[in-house]
């Protein structure tokens, strides 16, 4: 388990890598944005040169692989994404991993239990090519309760 105390500034894990279904992301498409470059071959290829993936799905990608990481993090939760952007069309065949850095943290000013940690959270395609990134600030166990420190 990774801890508050765990998490140093300029650290970074990279995730396992998936590869893009092409039935999944038009399915997902289909129910949640049904942008027809997002849906239809011919539109895709008007408009982006193939089919490219809806926003949130590129961002549920990044969640599922956040999820595989080898270490599990004490995360308690989320206190919202910053900086959100969508480089460069994520498409079906895309092989891509998630890269975790931890940018910044601090203890908790209200609660000794926890800390607040901001990572950059960057989904990256088979040519190392980010297509989308954003920062994301946590709420994250300490190792003690009482946030002493255990070194």
């Amino acid at each position: 388990m990774i801890f508050f105390e765990d998490m140093i500034p300029g650290e970074s894990a990279n995730s396992p890598t998936t590869v893009i279904d092409r039935d999944e992301l038009i399915a997902f498409a289909k129910r949640w944005d049904p942008m027809p470059y997002h849906i239809d071959e011919a539109s895709g290829q008007a408009a982006f040169g193939g089919i490219t993936a809806p926003g949130a799905f590129m961002i549920a990608v990044k969640q599922r692989l956040v999820h595989q990481l080898p270490d599990k993090h004490a995360v308690i939760a989320s206190f919202g994404y910053d900086e959100l952007r969508f480089h460069a069309p994520l498409r079906p065949g895309d092989a891509v991993y998630v890269k975790f850095e931890c940018v910044s943290r601090r203890e908790s000013n209200s609660k000794p239990d926890r800390g607040i940690v901001t990572v950059r959270m960057s989904l990256i395609n088979q040519a190392g090519v980010t297509v989308m990134s954003h920062l994301d600030t946590v709420l994250v166990r300490r190792r003690t309760p009482d946030g002493a420190r255990t070194d």
